[in-house]
């Protein structure tokens, strides 16, 4: 699950190498990496940094587990403590070892074969976002996102899909979606792409370039 408030953290040793947090999830790539940095978090969560001697891409892992992302934001002060948002430890580890030409593979998940079975809510359009841009945009998604279903709604058990993508125009669009019977996409929800989901939606664009 995605989490969506990025922490800030300290660096508090470069000179220290830690890796069992890599020998938990990826034991056989272990020699791929190089061990770069530790930083604390705001609740105070050590993060190792190992980056890929190839791809060039950072792996950020606690002890626990848990994956996290740097959070670059535009006219950053280099002074300024960086911010680390969580974000599955498998799909994180698929990107980092992914080679250029695979990168179209990681980021674009194929949805095409789902484009005759879409089902639609009345909700689904209600921010005026019509059907046609929101095909272009599960067409042309970057990064899919599993979420919980709302707990305003108890009655429903079965996770989101967050497609994050764009419309025809270019405009940045989130469309929210769930599996319905026999392998239809139910479309639920689609509007201009939130802050919530920016974050990590620009840091998969910015390793496309």
């Amino acid at each position: 699950m995605h989490r969506l408030r990025p922490q800030k953290g300290r660096l508090v040793s470069y000179d220290r190498p830690v890796w069992e947090p890599l020998i938990e999830l990826a034991p056989e790539h272990v020699g791929d990496f190089m061990w770069m940095h530790e930083h604390e978090l705001e609740d105070g969560t050590r993060i190792h940094g190992y980056k890929h001697w190839e791809t060039r891409r950072y792996l950020h892992l606690d002890h626990g587990g848990r994956a996290f992302v740097y959070v670059w934001k535009d006219g950053q002060d280099l002074d300024e403590p960086a911010e680390y948002e969580e974000v599955d430890s498998t799909w994180l580890l698929e990107i980092v070892l992914a080679k250029p030409e695979e990168r179209a593979r990681v980021f674009r998940q194929d949805v095409a074969a789902e484009f005759k079975r879409l089902k639609w809510t009345r909700s689904a359009t209600k921010h005026r976002v019509s059907r046609k841009r929101i095909r272009h945009a599960l067409e042309h998604c970057l990064l899919i996102l599993e979420e919980d279903p709302p707990a305003e709604h108890p009655t429903a058990t079965d996770k989101r899909l967050v497609f994050l993508g764009t419309d025809g125009a270019g405009v940045d669009l989130e469309v929210i979606t769930a599996e319905a019977a026999k392998g239809n996409l139910l479309v639920i929800h689609a509007m201009e792409m939130r802050a919530r989901y920016r974050s990590a939606y620009e840091e998969v664009r910015r390793w496309l370039r």
